[in-house]
């Protein structure tokens, strides 16, 4: 697959893919930069600058202008690694790539990761839909939720979007993936480990399941990475419900209050039998109380904020 310039050059300031020696740009660092150089568009003509103009470009920043010289400089053994997922059936989709997903970059700002490792249909991330999350130990009521949940939204013919984790996750997405509708998961480690299941790898290959990782693709699970995964569910869905919740504690609240408190997303809660103890608590802090589960159809997804949309 051929890459601009101006897409090289993005992924080579975040490269997790092979070791420079240098750390690689954060999503903060990364957007901060694109500012610096007037946009997305200011990437083409980065590869290839002399260090000299790299510091003018960036504001006369003659360290951040020496690193990023040398994460460019790692551009052949970058391409060698970038054509060997290609072979794998894994793609990296930079931010500066048409489909990377416009919605990711208007909710998130500069949270939103600079790039995406992506197996299956990547025109599905583009497609909105309705995110799924809650507990790994979700009761069976709970489970039975997430189901009926992901059923609505395939028969509207919107995409379900969860984490790809066990209980309400895995629950939503395997009834998306029964009744036919397309499905989006995104995991909390790397595309390489989260296809080590025989059921992704199939559902993947046969065009049924698209999978995207921020991660480099042997990354394992961390805590960290399930709190950048759960941002990226909310940042592609149009509404995301959430199924049942700890109250104060656990990677669903956390993911819950953060898309609440920066509006990375519309956020639903379910409020009935298989409710989480953290439910109620959800709604008081601004999520939009979900009695039935046809209800997460009429909830309005929100605008991307102005101060976020303006960075780009």
């Amino acid at each position: 697959m051929i890459v601009s310039d101006a897409s090289l050059a993005a992924l080579l300031l975040t490269n997790r893919l092979v070791d420079t020696g240098t750390k690689p740009l954060s999503a903060a660092e990364y957007w901060s930069v694109v500012q610096l150089l007037g946009g997305l568009d200011g990437l083409d003509g980065v590869l290839g600058a002399a260090e000299s103009e790299l510091v003018s470009r960036l504001g006369g920043d003659a360290a951040l202008a020496s690193r990023i010289a040398t994460l460019l400089g790692a551009a052949s053994a970058f391409t060698f690694e970038r054509e060997r997922l290609e072979g794998e059936g894994v793609r990296v989709l930079p931010s500066t790539d048409p489909q990377f997903p416009a919605t990711l970059i208007s909710r998130l700002g500069s949270a939103c990761p600079a790039y995406l490792t992506v197996a299956g249909p990547v025109e599905w991330l583009g497609g909105g839909g309705i995110g799924v999350v809650g507990s790994r130990d979700a009761s069976p009521v709970a489970l039975d939720v997430a189901r009926a949940a992901a059923k609505v939204a395939v028969i509207a013919g919107l995409p379900i979007v969860s984490g790809l984790a066990r209980g309400i996750d895995q629950a939503s997405m395997a009834a998306a993936l029964d009744a036919g509708g397309p499905v989006v998961g995104v995991p909390a480690e790397g595309l390489r480990v989260a296809a080590r299941g025989p059921e992704v790898r199939r559902r993947v290959h046969a065009g049924e399941l698209c999978i995207a990782s921020p991660y480099a693709p042997s990354m394992r699970f961390t805590a960290g990475n399930a709190m950048g995964r759960n941002k990226i569910v909310y940042g592609l869905a149009d509404v995301t419900l959430v199924v049942c919740s700890d109250n104060g504690s656990g990677g669903t609240w956390e993911g819950a209050k953060e898309a609440l408190r920066r509006r990375f997303g519309t956020v639903a809660v379910w409020s009935g039998e298989g409710e989480g103890l953290g439910n109620a608590e959800l709604i008081r802090l601004g999520g939009a109380a979900v009695t039935a589960v046809d209800d997460v159809m009429s909830v309005e997804a929100m605008p991307a904020p102005s101060d976020q949309s303006s960075l780009f």
